[in-house]
């Protein structure tokens, strides 16, 4: 039987090599994205988390990027790898001949199932076309946006929430419609497994990072006496920061050096009336910054990052917050639980109580050094080129028995 091993050629280029010495040609990939990109001269930018991404799977095969080719784009941006080729489309479609071709073209295709019917137009039009070349389509599922909808909506009116659980279903059958004509389904975090699981003729369960090896800052020395705390993301109820910010109350607030959060949404001024009626005097709220430079340097001065997620996905924010030393609080879920890490950093999710009690246990730096140091590894295991490389080889395992 042939065995295949990767062998990194340089920082930039990964080919496979069997047994016998030849190589194998990268995999052509096509990635459809709802995420437009914007032209400047003969390059292209995008969002900086999605560049992240996109780049780095261009580390390992050859990527052709489906998108909308937008005037401008809000948000801090970064360009795209210049071997990535960017096929437009018109008005959320590209012609059908141009379709065609870049399908033909492919070895692998990716949709994403993040949205509904509607907007799963153009993934449909995909499996069309790709199902007369015999093309293998996988879809992508990175968080459970429906669970998202109705936990966003809990304090609504009923209208909202009615309208959020009919989105809801809207988006799991769409999924679901998507996962059974899709050679596979790839989801970000065991959490998301159940989402699809029914359907699904294969899933591969990732492990989501943005942080690449030349991210990982040197191991810190001991640390600040009163630690600082902080959370981070899109400011919306799932994300559960109100938790956090009861946690920090009852742990102490005079045992910490502070509480930031830092982030964009409609949920800025209740946190910051939250924090205020807590008794949280050393708080603060910061908006975004550029990923990933601008949100680095913000880890690297804070020591604990509490992950209070009420859903069922795995953030690449874990894997941020280890390799610049800090010590992420997580709840002790499935999708963290699969990653191996000390339980001293999991918490009963949802539970402020159960949050404060880890947190009183980090007031010591001691505590803290010694947990950063047993946790440090988690980073270079989990880089954002293993992610794809895991990904990339399930796919080709897939293809070849398709």
């Amino acid at each position: 039987m042939i065995t295949r091993s990767r062998l990194p050629i340089n920082d930039h280029t990964v080919l496979n090599l069997d047994d016998d010495g030849l190589k194998d040609e990268p995999m052509k990939v096509l990635v459809s994205s709802p995420i437009p990109v914007v032209k400047s001269g003969t390059a292209y930018f995008t969002l900086d988390l999605w560049a992240r991404d996109v780049n780095a799977q261009a580390q390992v095969a050859a990527v052709t990027v489906l998108c909308n080719v937008e005037s401008a784009i809000e948000g801090a941006m970064m360009p795209l790898d210049p071997r990535i080729d960017v096929i437009p489309a018109a008005s959320g479609a590209v012609s059908g001949d141009v379709l065609a071709g870049a399908v033909a073209r492919a070895d692998v295709i990716q949709i994403t199932g993040q949205a509904g019917w509607r907007a799963a137009a153009e993934s449909r039009r995909i499996l069309r076309v790709a199902k007369r070349s015999a093309t293998p389509v996988f879809l992508g599922i990175s968080s459970n946006r429906a669970r998202t909808n109705v936990i966003n909506a809990q304090k609504q009116s009923f209208a909202h929430r009615l309208r959020a659980r009919i989105r809801a279903f809207d988006i799991t059958a769409t999924q679901r419609w998507l996962a059974r004509r899709s050679a596979g389904v790839f989801v970000v975090g065991e959490g998301l497994r159940k989402l699809i699981e029914p359907v699904a003729r294969t899933i591969h369960v990732g492990v989501a990072s943005w942080v690449e090896e030349s991210d990982i800052a040197p191991p810190r020395q001991r640390g600040v006496d009163l630690a600082r705390v902080c959370m981070a993301g899109r400011l919306e109820p799932m994300k559960g920061f109100h938790i956090g910010i009861e946690a920090f109350a009852l742990a102490g607030p005079q045992h910490f050096a502070g509480l930031t959060i830092i982030g964009e949404g409609a949920e800025r001024e209740r946190l910051t009336s939250l924090a205020g009626h807590a008794g949280i005097d050393a708080f603060k709220m910061l908006h975004g910054v550029s990923y990933p430079d601008g949100f680095f340097a913000f880890l690297d001065r804070q020591d604990i990052v509490l992950m209070t997620n009420l859903n069922d996905e795995q953030p690449r924010l874990i894997f941020d917050a280890i390799s610049r030393g800090c010590i992420p609080l997580c709840p002790a879920t499935p999708p963290y639980r699969s990653l191996g890490l000390d339980p001293r950093v999991l918490y009963e999710q949802g539970s402020a109580e159960s949050l404060a009690a880890r947190l009183r246990e980090l007031a010591d730096p001691d505590v803290r050094m010694a947990l950063s140091q047993s946790i440090a590894a988690l980073a270079r295991t989990y880089t954002v080129t293993a992610m794809h490389r895991a990904r990339l080889q399930w796919m080709k395992e897939a293809r070849s028995t398709a």
